[in-house]
């Protein structure tokens, strides 16, 4: 093998091992434990819902999933990309959180929806600034401190 095919597989292994996952028979892409944690301030966010959104072309497209969760009492979430907790595919993402105030009682309108308590200031995951890198074979994430 020449030397400049002997690159090109060297460079092709090393950006496969930062997140390049093929799909499997049914067309999912593999998706590993992970989890993490919103604060504010240092203290936990309850009800929050956590969204990443593919940053590489690999995480994009119909087959790419959107993982999300909703953080519990401590803050804490698990990530579901196709089933309860399954997790997230490797690679890197941008991320968006938002806090839906909590429905008022009694029969909601048709047209209700939730204002967001962090007034959209991490909705939408180009401008929020906030990033996440699920390794393969998953793990914990850093804790998303909002400010």
């Amino acid at each position: 093998m020449n030397a400049s095919r002997l690159l090109a597989a060297a460079l092709l292994a090393s950006a496969c091992s930062q997140g390049c996952s093929k799909p499997t028979p049914d067309g999912r892409l593999p998706v590993f434990p992970t989890s993490g944690k919103v604060t504010r301030a240092g203290a936990p966010v309850a009800g929050a819902r956590v969204t990443l959104y593919g940053a590489t072309e690999t995480l994009q497209g119909p087959s790419a999933p959107i993982p999300t969760a909703t953080t519990d009492a401590d803050g804490a979430f698990e990530l579901r990309s196709y089933d309860p907790n399954d997790g997230a595919p490797a690679g890197d993402f941008l991320v968006a959180i938002t806090l839906p105030e909590q429905p008022p009682e009694g029969d909601l309108p048709e047209e209700y929806v939730a204002k967001d308590l962090l007034r959209g200031k991490y909705d939408n995951p180009d401008r929020s600034g906030l990033k996440a890198a699920v390794p393969e074979g998953g793990g914990e994430l850093p804790t998303f401190d909002l400010k």
